[in-house]
């Protein structure tokens, strides 16, 4: 419910494969910074909520924090492969 990445995570190896086959390296950037910038803004939130609240549920939101950004930061290095893959399978097409 609280985790974000678990409906992110499908996305960013898509479009590593997909920046792989366009041959956009840099493209292959705006994802994980687009998920890092909703995360923020999504803490900032959940502590806006808390407000007053005892340290637990400050804790809470740190470990929410953590946890999507330890997801995120996997998702993105292991997603590097795949737009080596796409280059591939886009020269393997283009010389076919």
């Amino acid at each position: 419910m609280f985790h974000v990445m678990r409906r992110v995570l499908p996305a960013i190896p898509a479009t590593a494969v997909i920046t792989g086959w366009t041959g956009q390296p840099l493209a292959m950037l705006l994802p994980p910074a687009a998920a890092t910038g909703f995360l923020l803004w999504r803490d900032r939130a959940i502590r806006r909520h808390v407000g007053l609240a005892a340290w637990p549920s400050d804790g809470f939101a740190r470990h929410v924090l953590i946890d999507d950004l330890g997801t995120l930061a996997t998702v993105t290095l292991a997603s590097a492969p795949l737009f080596f893959l796409g280059q591939l399978a886009h020269a393997v097409v283009a010389v076919a």
